[in-house]
């Protein structure tokens, strides 16, 4: 396969990391989804993924990753434009401009590597949505799943057969909202939530840097139904965006749904497919490496405490050691950690699960380990059942647990952080 594409470009290292551009304006990131697991193969089709960014920035470059592909990625061609409303796959008009790699229009990406594509000439502004239309036909899938808000960014168009990145009609890509419970993916239509080896989107900007959130599905969104159906992540975003340049940030999105903070076998699944590797391995990959990384905000452990199918409930000084060696870490690459309380999981007092959460809970309130603390715990827990979640701010449980805030839940955790904690941000 590599050798039929004699225009093709061997991926950099995934260690190479964008600089500044010859303007000198240094780099954030803009927009980011975690890689997750593998999905099977794709079809011989065209994906346009709808991907909306969390700052202004000009001279956009995206990451591509093959992390999970255990056979080299080939990208035919890549088209970056802006559609005319929201998670349409019709763009403005001459929009859509040729992405490349060194200057070629196809680039082979090796087996566990990533690749960043040169700059792209589109300007977007806090909120605007890129559209990335990739031809990659029966290639490794390298996939991110968010929690699905209808027609909405993140998510992804699936076209009729063929090459059809550089148009600009949307034709090819029919509007039919697809049922994503089946997979491989291979439906024409639009895939809300989903995402295929687009990790990071990065832009020269004002801004002074990026935060990065490492989470599970309470970041990713899962179950937040309801208005205004955005992520506390979103929130955050939006707030951070409206500061002056000095003190504005951007915000990226790196939760992964069913993640765990420590190394150890995800409680869900045996093969990570879909729950993402462990924050504590994943940590330089999602956060480390990201361009213009001022702070992490690490919100991870539910996971680990409340066990599953194919683990026991870990111990609190499991998860604690693993909070420990991300924040070592991360300082040791100077940037910032910010601890996030754990929400209540619905558990009542006694059980081994609330014991290690309110544990977890007490050391990263007062062990003086991180930067500085968001209290999400007692932003959105219950005043007559601290266990629980505020009512009004619950999702239905899922697989029986009472994990998830809904989407007021999600406003509450947005709107009550206090901005002055991006202070710490080095």
């Amino acid at each position: 396969m590599v050798g039929a594409l004699s225009g093709s470009v061997l991926a950099t290292p995934a260690t190479a990391v964008p600089g500044p551009d010859h303007s000198g304006t240094p780099r954030v990131a803009v927009w980011q989804g975690a890689m997750a697991g593998p999905q099977g193969t794709s079809p011989h089709a065209t994906i346009r993924q709808l991907l909306m960014v969390s700052t202004d920035a000009t001279s956009l470059r995206v990451r591509f990753s093959n992390h999970f592909g255990t056979s080299p990625l080939v990208i035919r061609e890549v088209w970056a434009g802006r559609p005319v409303a929201s998670s349409t796959a019709r763009l403005i008009g001459d929009s859509n401009v040729r992405v490349t790699f060194a200057g070629r229009r196809t680039i082979t990406i090796p087996a566990g590597k990533q690749a960043w594509s040169d700059p792209i000439d589109i300007t977007i502004e806090a909120g605007d949505q890129v559209a990335l239309s990739i031809y990659a036909p029966r290639a490794p899938i390298t996939s991110k799943n968010f929690f699905a808000f209808a027609y909405a960014a993140p998510g992804m168009y699936i076209s009729t057969p063929g090459n059809h990145t550089r148009e600009e009609s949307g034709r090819s890509f029919p509007a039919l909202t697809v049922d994503d419970t089946d997979y491989p993916l291979q439906n024409v239509g639009y895939h809300p939530g989903q995402v295929w080896w687009t990790d990071v989107i990065t832009g020269r900007s004002d801004s002074r840097g990026t935060v990065v959130v490492i989470g599970d599905s309470v970041s990713d969104g899962w179950m937040a139904y309801g208005a205004p159906g955005q992520r506390w992540t979103d929130v955050l975003a939006t707030r951070l965006s409206s500061l002056p340049a000095r003190k504005r940030l951007s915000v990226t999105n790196a939760a992964i749904s069913g993640n765990t903070v420590s190394a150890q076998q995800n409680p869900y699944e045996k093969d990570s497919a879909c729950c993402g590797e462990p924050a504590v391995k994943r940590l330089g990959r999602d956060a480390l490496s990201i361009p213009g990384v001022r702070a992490i905000i690490l919100l991870e452990g539910t996971n680990d405490i409340g066990g599953g199918p194919f683990a026991p409930p870990s111990p609190p000084e499991q998860v604690i050691a693993a909070m420990k060696d991300i924040v070592e870490r991360s300082h040791a690459r100077g940037i910032s950690v910010i601890g996030a309380t754990l929400i209540p999981m619905g558990k009542t007092p006694g059980t081994v699960q609330e014991i290690s959460r309110q544990a977890v809970n007490r050391w990263i309130r007062t062990s003086g380990t991180f930067d500085a603390v968001i209290d999400f715990d007692r932003m959105v827990r219950d005043p007559q059942a601290p266990w629980q979640i505020y009512p009004a701010w619950q999702a239905p449980p899922f697989n029986g647990n009472y994990y998830h805030p809904n989407a007021m839940g999600h406003a509450v955790m947005g709107q009550q952080i206090p901005l002055g904690i991006f202070a710490v941000a080095r």
